[in-house]
């Protein structure tokens, strides 16, 4: 028989090939361009090619007995060929010869083929080795489709699309994800998921899928950073901050030492950034230091030390909040600077403004007349900076 194109050569043709090369066969007669006969009719066609598949599957599995390191390109050029399998038959016209659900239970066959074969395949390939564009291809479609399905099924469960942000990484940047760890990685987590999903799981058992799988990821961290800090703000009383932070606390470390959830073989998320048990405890360290910091909010009418602003609060807190976002102080959480700067100011003829008002309002969307506002108000900033630039550093209303 004349080698097919792109069958690898490097490896022998023992009995652990002979299933798939026969398999390739039927893919070639069935595609071709010639008005021949096909060998098998309807029903046959789709039991042989399921039986080929479990055959395959098989033979896949005894290659780990025998597979070196030399083995990974011909292997890979394996992985091309059965890739292109159910793209081929989806072009052909020969096949649209045999009944509707006798087509699709073929395209079926072959896809499961593709998908499998390519996963018993990549088992057998280090870590760090990275995979073949036909099996990235499968798994970001499959990846999207459960990505996308989960995204549907809790279109407002916030928390759960920060956890399935590596998922969402991968979809989309599939070029810069390409290893057998990484893959791995998102695999168990979606397997994880769908675990939660099928046991009508709580949020917290999102938080301890998190840690199981050492989801140190930015957006993660930064989500339950935020929601926490917002719930923090919306308390008065230290007491009830100190309550909210112990009972994060708790509900960490159950989750860091649950087993309900699968872990990933390779480890974290991100193998050279601090795990994510690690960065909640600091973080809720912090939090809890700055609740006992906390000033007392004074009981005091409006008085002539406090310097008067002329924006109403509404402006001037979201100013704040951006200068703070910006770097304006070493701190970037704009609640305990607000607590502070409270104290030194007022508004008009208003009540003197409480630091819960300052932060309730900080905390809002922002209204398009307030952006508006706020370019304005920078405009002028930078038309101000520029004019002090070409007065050679002074003040326009400086003298000398």
């Amino acid at each position: 028989m004349n080698e097919l194109p792109g069958q690898p050569t490097a490896l022998p043709q023992p009995s652990q090939l002979l299933a798939l090369t026969e398999l390739t066969t039927i893919i070639y007669d069935l595609t071709s361009s010639s008005h021949r006969k096909v060998l098998f009719d309807s029903e046959t066609l789709v039991n042989h090619i399921g039986a080929l598949v479990t055959e395959s599957i098989h033979h896949i599995r005894a290659l780990c007995q025998q597979l070196t390191p030399n083995m990974h390109e011909s292997l890979t050029n394996r992985c091309v060929i059965v890739a292109d399998l159910a793209t081929l038959v989806k072009q052909s016209s020969q096949l649209k010869r045999y009944p509707e659900t006798a087509e699709k239970a073929i395209i079926e066959g072959l896809e499961n083929l593709c998908l499998v074969f390519h996963r018993q395949l990549y088992q057998l390939f280090p870590s760090d080795y990275q995979l073949p564009h036909s099996y990235l291809k499968m798994e970001a479609t499959n990846a999207s489709r459960q990505y996308q399905r989960l995204l549907s099924q809790y279109p407002n469960n916030k928390l759960l699309k920060a956890i399935l942000r590596p998922v969402n990484k991968f979809v989309h940047h599939t070029a810069a994800n390409n290893t057998k760890k990484c893959i791995d990685y998102n695999n168990i987590l979606l397997a994880n998921i769908k675990l939660w999903q099928r046991k009508n799981g709580t949020q917290d058992e999102l938080y301890e899928i998190a840690l199981t799988m050492n989801l140190n990821c930015p957006r993660f961290m930064h989500h339950m950073a935020s929601e926490a800090s917002y719930m923090l703000q919306s308390f008065e009383k230290s007491a009830d901050k100190s309550g909210y932070i112990e009972q994060l606390q708790k509900l960490f470390l159950q989750a860091s030492t649950s087993t309900k959830w699968r872990s990933s073989a390779y480890g974290a998320y991100l193998p050279d950034d601090h795990p994510v048990s690690t960065q909640v405890q600091q973080w809720l360290s912090n939090q809890s230091n700055l609740v006992k910091l906390d000033i007392p909010e004074p009981v005091e009418t409006l008085g002539s030390d406090r310097i008067e602003m002329q924006e109403d609060a509404a402006f001037f807190s979201i100013l704040f909040r951006i200068m703070i976002t910006e770097g304006l102080t070493k701190l970037r959480k704009f609640g305990p600077v607000i607590r502070i700067i409270s104290h030194i100011v007022s508004f008009g003829k208003t009540i003197v403004p409480s630091s819960t008002n300052l932060i309730q309002l900080a905390s809002r969307r922002v209204d398009s007349a307030v952006l508006d506002k706020l370019e304005d108000f920078f405009d002028r900033c930078l038309v101000l900076v520029r004019k002090i630039r070409r007065n050679e550093g002074k003040f326009p209303d400086e003298e000398g």
